[in-house]
Parts: structure tokens; sequence; C-alpha cells
């Protein structure tokens, strides 16, 4: 039977004339496992939201959308409750309650149901979720991932029959993701539970779909099994192939090779296994590729300023490169630099940082990586003065920061773009937002901005973020995405020498990352410092001038992303981790194509 059928939907926002969909016709199916799968802004979160009432986003819909056969706004709220569970974006804004136990049995309570059976499901859950170390916690001791995992737990409970996730991987550390992934998989074979999800790693969430669904601009472009969807994106000339898992875009890119497919058809194998998805299906792939004739060259060759020269030859956006030419970043001089530092939230509790010391070159993008709860955010609020160490010292450009003047704090040496991005936002519109933020700043000749200034800088910044469709809108109303992209432009308009980004990528497309790479290496052209924390490694991997790796409040390792990334097991690519037994030391999907190509294009020529 099929669990939401939804014909004809269209919905437009509040205060917009384009719709955010456009048309829709889907069936999911009873116990299926779909992905949704688009640029930000496509519409995912929007036909998410619109299956489930109280989640509905504002505006006006039209079409038909049923649940087993009855119109969704016909049911009522406690019946959606139970039947259409859902986890968001942001576990702190779904959470409820200050414990564990409390989040568990809340929902369950308010079903009406008696104390053994709320017991029993509660045990049931904290067995099937290996929460028994921390099921006597209370929420703010827990971890992202931990979070994150108690609103799965909290919403199957109530045994739903559908799971709505929107992006619900998007705050996690790669192997937090992996191990919630793997749980929605679990739950969706071992209960029959539907899963419908937002998530832009597809190298995790593909493998495990029944198939999956491309948004683009509301519309749906390709609904098909996993296998067949990188075709026929390909087929379709369409950029989301840039989206599909690392082992599809090695594949679909070396497949128009001819000496690529003789070697192939030489062997065989690749037609047998079929299209390449998951990490071990690419390493399948590349060990057929060269079983007869192993490679030559296995070694990637890396310039000093590799991140900036593949970001102005591959990605370039045309203006930017001729007003801000890539330069190779100037490493003589700290921007940042920390010394025993240790911090702690509570004068009781334990250190969250302990004697860390890091040193940030100017003009570079370092990259902090780690799981979840280990120091990181703490750290780039410590720099930038949200909080204060109770020993050691941080220096901004050489000076000790309580040396700063206040003058010099006003000016904007530093700034930073937290996790959580909507703590940048005020009342009313993104243009109202932008103007707001002039309100603290002076312009360079100390003076307040003129109307004009103000103008032409947010003009400048809107252009720069692909926002002008988004002025006239609410950030609540906005995608992840779509905030994110705000959210920065709040940052940028301040024009601070040393920016902190505090998860930077987070509900990014991987198109507009690569703008985003752009961006920074411009900036960082410009004189400026980019500290930035991620989860995600694949961002860094190709594009950061050196990574590093924080565990337990300190920095454990640091490294140019080649020699970094390369030496890890799950702290690394798709592309590493499928390649690594043929090569040395790759690292992203374009340096496994150079060295596939070196070793038969070039090589076939040469015989």
């Amino acid at each position: 039977m099929d669990a939401f059928t939804i014909k004809r939907f269209t919905f437009t926002y509040r205060n917009r004339e384009t719709p955010a969909l456009d048309d829709i016709e889907l069936v999911v199916r009873e116990g299926e496992f779909v992905t949704l799968c688009g640029k930000s802004g496509s519409g995912k979160s929007t036909l998410l939201r619109s299956l489930k009432t109280m989640l509905a986003p504002p505006g006006v819909g039209s079409g038909r959308i049923t649940f087993f056969g009855r119109p969704v706004e016909m049911i009522p709220p406690l019946e959606q409750m139970r039947r259409i569970g859902h986890v968001m974006q942001d576990p702190d804004s779904q959470i409820a309650t200050n414990s564990v136990r409390s989040e568990l049995s809340a929902g369950l309570l308010r079903l009406g149901l008696n104390e053994r059976i709320v017991s029993l499901r509660v045990a049931e859950m904290v067995s099937f979720f290996g929460m028994q170390s921390w099921f006597h916690q209370d929420v703010s001791a827990l971890s992202g991932g931990q979070k994150q995992m108690l609103t799965l737990a909290a919403a199957m409970s109530l045994q739903p029959e559908v799971l709505l996730l929107d992006e619900p991987t998007a705050q996690l550390d790669p192997i937090a993701a992996r191990d919630f992934l793997d749980t929605v998989r679990k739950i969706n074979r071992e209960t029959g539970t539907a899963v419908i999800i937002s998530e832009q790693r597809l190298e995790e969430v593909f493998p495990m779909s029944d198939r999956a669904v491309v948004l683009d601009r509301g519309k749906i472009v390709v609904d098909a099994p996993p296998k067949r969807v990188g075709v026929t994106l390909m087929q379709l000339k369409h950029d989301m192939v840039l989206a599909m898992p690392a082992p599809m875009q090695v594949f679909l890119e070396l497949e128009q090779d001819a000496a690529i497919k003789w070697r192939r058809s030489e062997t065989g194998s690749l037609r047998s296994m079929g299209f390449p998805i998951t990490v071990r299906d690419g390493r399948e792939w590349l060990s057929d590729l060269f079983r007869e004739q192993p490679p030559t060259k296995r070694a990637v060759e890396r310039s000093r300023d590799h991140a900036a020269e593949e970001s102005r030859t591959n990605y370039g956006i045309a203006f930017l490169d001729r007003a801000h030419p890539c330069v190779a970043p100037d490493k003589s001089e700290p921007a940042v630099e920390l010394k025993d530092l240790r911090f702690r939230y509570d004068k009781n509790g334990s250190d969250v940082i302990k004697d860390l010391n890091l040193t940030v070159p100017k003009e570079t993008l370092f990259c902090i990586v780690g799981g979840n709860g280990v120091g990181k955010s703490t750290a780039v609020r410590l720099i930038g003065g949200q909080l204060g160490p109770y020993r050691g010292k941080i220096l901004i450009d050489g000076k000790e920061v309580k040396k700063h003047s206040a003058k010099d704090r006003d000016a904007g040496a530093v700034s930073l773009l937290p996790q959580n991005q909507s703590l940048l936002f005020t009342d009313g519109t993104v243009m109202q937002n932008f103007l707001s933020a002039f309100d603290s700043l002076v312009n360079r000749e100390g003076n307040a901005f003129a109307q004009y200034e103000k103008e032409g800088q947010i003009a400048a910044v809107t252009a720069l973020l692909t926002l002008d469709d988004l002025l006239g809108r609410e950030p609540k109303e906005l995608s992840a995405g779509e905030q994110q992209r705000v959210a920065l432009g709040l940052i940028l308009l301040r024009e601070s020498r040393i920016l902190l980004l505090d998860e930077p990528t987070k509900g990014l497309d991987n198109h507009f990352k690569q703008r985003f790479a752009i961006i920074l290496r411009a900036l960082i052209s410009r004189g400026k410092t980019i500290l930035m924390v991620s989860h995600d490694v694949e961002f860094c991997a190709r594009y950061a001038d050196i990574c590093a790796l924080f565990f337990d409040g300190g920095i454990v390792a640091a490294d140019e992303p080649g020699a970094f990334f390369s030496g890890n097991s799950f702290y690394t690519t798709a592309a590493n981790r499928m390649s690594r037994h043929i090569f040395e030391n790759t690292v992203t999907t374009r340096e496994v194509i150079a060295l596939c190509r070196e070793n038969i294009v070039h090589g076939e020529s040469r015989d």
C-alpha cells in the first residue's frame, strides 16, 4: 500500500510569486527508503514539511497529499504525531525537555499511554539505540551525535509508519553521521518503517536507498533507483552530477575516455559488477581497471598553493578572479596564536580545552576537524572573545587579546560565524538584517556608513552569495542552506581581518561549496585569514591550506591536506578510501581521475 501519494502539489511561500514546489507527483510506498536530493532551495525541505501539517511552512498549497489514502490535513494532530515521525537538522530545536529519560517518555505521555507501556517503550528504545551509558544524563551534557540519536529514538518510541528526516547529519562529524544513518537503515529494514530523507551526504545514504528523487527549482527532474540517477543526470547534462557519491563521479568522468572504455571492455568485469556507488564498489572497479596493467604513477604531485590553484583553474568566478587573483599565502607570520590555553564552563567541572597550543599562519585557510563535543567550537569562541580562558594566552596579529583596545575590537579584527547561524539574525527581512549589520560598523574613514555605501556593500555581497531572490524574505522562512548564505553575508559585511567559521558549509549544496571556496580564496588573497571548524572533510581536503585534528581539548595533528587525510582511516574522504589500495595520497575525486588518466589514457598513447 502507498504511504504517501502526492498529486499535482504546488506550494508558494507567502510574499513570493515563484512556487517553491511546482506540480509535484510522487508516490512513497509502505516500507520504502526514499532519498530527496537537490541544490539548496530546490524544495526538499518544503516537500518534507508539507507531509506533516504541524511542520507545514507558511504559504499556499494546491493539489493533493494523502497518507495511506486519507488527505493529510484531515488526519488529527495526535494521530499524525504517532504515525509520522520526524527528525530535523538541529536537535536543539526539537528537544523539548531537560533529560534523556523525560524526552523519551514525553511523546508517549502526550498520547495518554499508561505508565507500564511508557516504561516498556522507553526501555526498548534505550536498548535498541545503545543509550544505556547516557540514559540518566541531562540533555545539556550530550554530544551533538547523542542529541540527534535521542530525537530519533523519541520519534521511534511512538512506533511511526513513516520517518521524515531533513538533513539530520548536517551537524554531525563523519563517524557520528555514519552511525546515525546506519541506525536509520536498521530501523527501515527491521521494522518496515518507511523513510523519506533529505540529505547532502549521498556517499552514505545512496547505498541504503530504494529510490532517489532529484529536485531542481521545485520540480522533480529524476525519480529512479540510485544506480540509475547518475546516468540519467549525465544524459540530461545536469550539474547535480557533482553531488553524486565519489565512486559515481569518478566512473562518470572516466567513462568518457576511449582508452578506459577499451581497458574496461578487455577485463569485462565492470559490466558484471554494475554501476559503482559505494566505496567498496569503487575499490573493486579500480582494481579491475588496473588488474592487467598496474599503474606506474601512484602519487599526486601537489604544489605549495594547490588549493588556490585548483579553485582558480576549475571553479573560478570570473569577476572575482580578475579583481583578486589567487596568490600563494604568506605563511611567515601568525594571525592567531594560542599558548597553553585552558578553559572550563563550570568552575568545578572538567576542562574542555586542555593546554591548547595552536598557530594559524596569516593568509591561510586553516581547517579543524574532529568529533562532536571535543572542544572545536569552544576554541573558536575563545578566539572570538565570546569566552575567556582561565589560563594561557590568545594572540591576534602578535598582540595578546587582553591588550587590544576597545577601538580595535569594535573595528572587527575578528568575526565569528557561529554553528547556529540564526543567532546572527534579527527580526525582519534579509535586507533589514543586512542594513542592521551596519549599526555597529564604521567605514574606512572611521565614520558611519552613508546610505549609498550600505547599498553598495549589500549589493556586492548579495551578488557574491546569490541572494538577490531572498532579500525580501525573512531568514526563518529560508532553507538551512539559504540561511547559511545569509549568515555568511552578515559576516562578510564586517570585513574583519580574521574570520572564524564554525561549520560554514552546513546545509550548502556541492555547487555552492565550489563558489564558496572561490570566495574564501579571494578573501585570503586580500589579506584575510580564515580559521574554519568543519565536519565536511571533502571540502577541507580539497580547499584547505592546513588541516588539523582536534581531540580531547587540543590539537593532536596538523598537516597539508594530502598528507593529513591520506594517513587517516575514518577522518578522510571517500576518494581516499576507494583508491588508497591503488594510489598513495589521493584525497579528492579530481586526483583519482587525474591519476587514472595519467596511467591509462596517457600510458596507452605512449605505448
